[in-house]
């Protein structure tokens, strides 16, 4: 749910992030649905179990959708 927050907040649709990245369209489909949660939080729970934190920040006051 992340990413599909951070993409709708640059303003971005699946396709024009799939453009911007190289990413499939349907990749990133998949990777905004509910599917890839349990990967996602099984990765988490690896990673906390080896000592290491992941983040994720985006700043949406950006009109662009830019890194600042």
């Amino acid at each position: 749910m992340a990413l599909q927050q951070a993409r709708l907040a640059a303003g971005m649709s699946q396709r024009e992030l799939s453009a911007r990245t190289g990413v499939t369209q349907s990749a990133i489909s998949n990777l905004e649905s509910e599917t890839y949660t349990l990967y996602a939080e099984r990765l988490f729970k690896l990673f906390r179990e080896c000592g290491v934190t992941v983040t994720a920040e985006w700043d949406d006051s950006t009109e662009s959708g830019e890194p600042q």
